[in-house]
């Protein structure tokens, strides 16, 4: 049986420490401190065949500054996406007086994309000493997709999950997501453990082949520690569909790739259209 964790984080603050154990000191917050990141971990960067794709990452500071702040972006040796296919910029700006910037990052099919998810991981560098990240680690699935019709994989479905306990069984609304192959439902993860969580499920429609994206509630079975238990694309073992059928799709995906709970395991759950 997993035994698994969420992260609860607890603040004691001046006003109400009168709530507080008193063998506990309060917590203040530093604000000379800069605190980032970015609003995902993992996001996905699509590229339609034969053309283009681009994807914004949104990157979180804990404070403002009446100046512009640049961060150097550093890509990571573990990244393998082909360089010919993606535009990373060496740096993210958050403008003056704002707490949030923008990186945008492109991608270009140039023959060299197709269905198999590629990545390109990066991290910040050289950070000054008053600017912490928290898992600074950003992975960006790239993969090329087909125009599919705005009708396919979209409305009512029978979830059905294989047994293994990640997605709730019942019925489910598929609608279009943040492009025109993505698709999104909402159902809950890890039902009946204690730290299920309402959630969207994201499914990019790659080429005939579904790629499905993180699914991450920040739970363990290390007490809330790192490694998380999460579920993320099945790589060389994604299920395909075909544009012939829309009534019953069978989704492939990875559980606890980062061995967080036990053994990774390839899963899968089924949708069947009502």
């Amino acid at each position: 049986m997993k035994h698994i964790y969420k992260i609860a984080v607890m603040f004691c603050l001046l006003m109400s420490i009168t709530s507080c154990d008193e063998t506990i000191d309060p917590v203040f917050v530093d604000d000379s401190r800069t605190f980032l990141s970015f609003t995902n971990a993992t996001v996905n960067l699509p590229i339609t065949i034969d053309d283009t794709g681009s994807v914004d990452l949104i990157l979180n500071s804990s404070t403002v500054s009446s100046t512009d702040r640049v961060f150097n972006i550093s890509l990571d040796a573990e990244s393998n996406a082909d360089p010919m296919t993606y535009v990373l910029p060496s740096t993210v700006l958050i403008p003056a007086n704002s707490y949030q910037g923008t990186l945008t990052v492109s991608g270009v099919d140039n023959g060299l994309v197709d269905a198999a998810v590629k990545q390109i991981i990066f991290s910040l560098s050289d950070l000054p000493d008053t600017v912490d990240i928290d898992a600074n680690r950003t992975v960006i699935n790239v993969f090329e997709v087909c125009p599919v019709p705005e009708a396919y994989l979209v409305g009512d479905y029978m979830l059905v999950d294989n047994g293994n306990g990640n997605l709730l069984d019942g019925v489910v609304n598929v609608r279009i997501g943040g492009s025109a192959t993505e698709r999104v439902f909402e159902t809950t993860f890890l039902p009946g453990t204690g730290v299920d969580t309402v959630l969207d499920v994201r499914i990019s429609l790659a080429c005939n082949v579904f790629s499905i994206g993180d699914v991450d509630i920040s739970v363990s079975c290390t007490a809330g520690a790192a490694p998380f238990y999460i579920i993320s694309n099945a790589g060389s073992a994604n299920s395909t569909y075909s544009l012939a059928s829309d009534t019953v799709h069978t989704v492939n995906y990875t559980e606890d790739p980062f061995t967080s709970c036990g053994p990774t395991a390839t899963q899968n759950f089924t949708l069947t259209k009502l």
